[in-house]
């Protein structure tokens, strides 16, 4: 039955409203710190925004289950959506057993890197997309490195790489998304699932280990997954990088790391460089997360809060402000400074942004040593900045950002 007018039109609302706050890191932070002075706020919001209680509700995942992304997960069953426990422990294990060392990874994403680049400085245009021309092939080549280099060449603009970034876009907002993007998701999820299974039996030999090789079902689900989440997760968080160093190149630590990749023949062989590199994608992704916030079923009336001073009904949710807890001044000193390979009270929260312990990103290493060499490359560009004036610098297609043109000197 359709939805009558009035309710399409707060559905529109709602989806429009929460895109435009994925993207306002000063406002979810701003509404963190109040929760975190005013702790009866955030229990009136539902919420965990400090470091102590975000992390104490990713340690207790059978109070707050992860089964709240499922109605984000159009294009099937997958690890993120799934309840904590022993089929959780096996898909995990299972997703693992298939990455080589993160090294790997950077190793793709480097050749990727040079190549868009190169191309970028021989070509005759100093104007380019970030997205499209650069992060997407990019990313898409760099996690073909998790299959054996099994994923076939797809040319900038294919439909695959355009119905992946729906997806992605679902995974952010499912719960709220308009009729017409709820089906434009399940389009996406039923041709990605189709492109995945006609190419299966290349994707289960790279997945064959100790001459055991999974199921069909097996390696699909899990290759459909990790496409959908890691492909448009990683192609975004690139562009969230360069936001915060674009915002800060007159800042001494970025003017003067930019300069030295800038003036190094091979920046990707400099140790120190790569270190760094690795130091600035975690430090610009503590202060813009691709996803500042995190939700929670509950499954039974229970306590929140380090303290147990708060409670919440069992059938609602919990929202996990992960953008507070990185911005917490009891996690870290000057949590506003710009401090690439800052210390922090507890050194695991320097990957607090790809979520905690058991139920952490199994992705990590790989993301981060995507993002360090995609880095590199685009620091090579002579004086890359912003194409455009402020008002039309970043295009997005609900939460996700559509394009980001960027220009550079000869």
């Amino acid at each position: 039955m359709r939805e009558r007018c009035p309710a399409r039109a707060l559905r529109s609302l709602g989806y429009r409203g929460v895109s435009a706050a994925i993207h306002q890191p000063r406002l979810l932070r701003f509404i963190a710190w109040i929760a975190q002075k005013q702790p009866w706020f955030g229990h009136l919001l539902k919420a965990a925004a400090s470091r102590a209680d975000v992390v104490n509700a990713f340690e207790r995942p059978l109070a707050f289950s992860s089964t709240s992304h499922r109605p984000n997960l159009v294009a099937g069953d997958f690890i993120m959506g799934m309840e904590s426990g022993a089929r959780h422990t096996a898909e995990r294990r299972l997703l693992e057993a298939q990455f080589p060392q993160p090294e790997a990874f950077g190793q793709f994403a480097t050749e990727a890197a040079r190549t868009r680049i190169d191309a970028l400085r021989e070509g005759p245009v100093r104007v380019f997309d970030l997205i499209d021309d650069y992060m997407v092939p990019l990313a898409w080549h760099a996690i073909s490195g998790a299959f054996g280099a099994k994923l076939p060449p797809l040319p900038p603009g294919d439909s695959m790489l355009m119905n992946l970034r729906y997806l992605g876009a679902h995974l952010i907002v499912g719960p709220v998304a308009t009729e017409a993007v709820q089906q434009r998701a399940r389009d996406s999820a039923a041709e990605v699932n189709a492109w995945v299974r006609s190419h299966i039996e290349p994707l289960r030999e790279a997945w064959s280990v100790d001459g055991m090789t999974p199921s069909r079902e097996e390696v699909a689900r899990n290759v459909v997954g990790m496409l959908w989440v890691g492909h448009p997760a990683t192609a975004q968080s690139g562009a969230l990088i360069m936001q915060e160093l674009l915002a800060r190149r007159g800042e001494p630590r970025v003017k003067d790391f930019m300069a030295r990749v800038l003036a190094h023949d091979d920046p990707w062989s400099d140790a120190q460089l790569h270190g760094e590199a690795k130091g600035h994608v975690l430090e610009a992704l503590r202060l813009r997360p691709p996803f500042p916030i995190l939700t929670r079923d509950v499954r039974r009336d229970t306590l929140v809060g380090v303290d147990g001073s708060g409670s919440i009904d069992g059938g609602t949710r919990l929202t996990v402000m992960g953008i507070g807890a990185m911005s917490d001044p009891a996690a870290m000193r000057d949590p506003q400074v710009y401090r690439p390979g800052r210390k922090f009270v507890d050194e695991r929260d320097r990957y607090l942004m790809f979520g905690w312990g058991a139920r952490q990103c199994p992705g990590r290493d790989p993301v981060v040593e995507i993002l360090a060499s995609a880095l590199l490359g685009l620091l090579r560009l002579p004086d890359v900045a912003w194409a455009d004036p402020w008002w039309r610098r970043m295009q997005f297609d609900g939460p996700i950002i559509r394009s980001m043109r960027l220009r550079f000197r000869h």
